[in-house]
């Protein structure tokens, strides 16, 4: 906790914020609103607004990403509890399931689906159905999805993307300030959308006849300004790379140096944790948060690796809901108001999206194996 409480930006924030009462009971949030939005490849996903009353300087959301995997869904886990812990500092909230998890088991485009050249192979391969008649219309990770369809789930992080803009557009909150929080292998589908945000333009570009901006990246599109500049902060929670290839997730960084630079992380993990050495992979290797005079990058001032005290064992989604014991929430609140202090004064901008775009797999490196 050393290095993270003794920077002066969270050391300050931290005697800002009013401290959690540990002897309180559990926060809950208030009911939120359910959103259904779709993704490029046609995916109906089902999520929840939690509107903060009363919304901090900068009207910023935080957006919830459990790991995905069989039994999975957003209502598992103290999710609610943190959501209600975040309105009440201020930060409007957003949760959604993964496609074939929780409620988001439709494929509303069939053809759109398994045909499209982006996410088609993908489905094709990893998930069971492709040549069902009639056409496979539903989907469920604990029946049809293998593995390896991992990286494919970044264009739902998309399509949260685009319904964030849109909801931005109506006034809802801003979208210059969007923080993520997940736990475990949330952390590397998180950081590849962050590194395709970095190549995507953060206001829809026109570009004629009617034609919609679809994949990230675009030929000929120029990412100005940038849509990674939104990305206030990240928090991860036991965060590890889901089986993606380590080399992989370091290209992304390098070939994204704005990620590095401009998209804060903070690492917790539990102390005793034996899978802590994924987290310090991504701090100390990935983003190489010290610094390195050899390749030229200096050491990062808001990106951090913190155990949590008194946590043992617990990973992921364990650490939320114990704050008498592990301060977990406190720890977020006080790292997110920290960063908020410096994009307070950031206006909210027309983003003019219309429709889900996709995550090109095979720019980052990734392809069906």
């Amino acid at each position: 906790m050393r290095r993270w409480m003794a920077a002066p930006l969270v050391f300050a924030a931290a005697a800002a914020v009013a401290v959690l009462c540990a002897d309180a009971p559990p926060a809950r949030a208030a009911d939120p609103v359910e959103e259904t939005f779709p993704t490029a490849d046609g995916v109906r996903l089902k999520g929840l607004f939690h509107r903060a009353d009363k919304a901090r300087e900068g009207n910023p959301v935080v957006v919830l990403l459990y790991s995905p995997g069989p039994d999975r869904t957003m209502l598992k886990g103290d999710w609610d509890g943190l959501a209600a812990t975040l309105n009440k500092q201020g930060f409007h909230v957003f949760r959604f399931d993964w496609r074939g998890h929780g409620k988001s088991t439709d494929i509303q485009d069939p053809q759109e689906f398994w045909k499209n050249p982006l996410t088609g192979p993908w489905n094709n391969k990893y998930i069971k159905g492709a040549a069902k008649k009639p056409v496979k219309n539903e989907l469920a990770v604990k029946a049809d999805v293998n593995a390896k369809y991992f990286p494919a789930y970044v264009n739902d992080l998309a399509a949260v993307r685009t319904y964030l803009d849109q909801k931005n557009d109506e006034g809802a909150f801003n979208s210059s300030s969007i923080y993520l929080i997940g736990e475990k292998d949330a952390a590397a589908l998180g950081m590849l959308w962050m590194a395709a945000e970095w190549e995507r333009p953060a206001i829809a570009p026109l570009l004629g006849n009617g034609i919609h901006y679809k994949v990230v990246p675009t030929r000929g599109v120029v990412a100005d300004p940038e849509a990674g500049k939104d990305i206030a902060g990240a928090i991860w929670l036991s965060g590890s790379r889901g089986g993606l290839p380590e080399a992989a997730i370091k290209t992304w960084a390098q070939n994204a140096p704005r990620l590095r630079d401009n998209n804060p992380m903070l690492f917790l993990y539990g102390e005793k944790d034996p899978a802590a050495s994924a987290g310090k992979t991504f701090v100390n290797e990935v983003l190489v948060a010290g610094g390195n005079k050899n390749l030229g990058v200096k050491k990062l001032e808001q990106t951090f690796l913190v155990p949590v005290p008194n946590s043992k064992t617990l990973t992921g989604v364990s650490l939320l809901g114990k704050n008498a014991d592990l301060q977990t929430e406190d720890t977020i609140v006080k790292y997110l108001t920290a960063r908020q202090k410096d994009r307070a004064s950031i206006t909210r901008k027309e983003r003019r999206y219309v429709s889900p775009y996709y995550v090109d797999l095979s720019y980052f490196g990734l392809r069906p194996q």
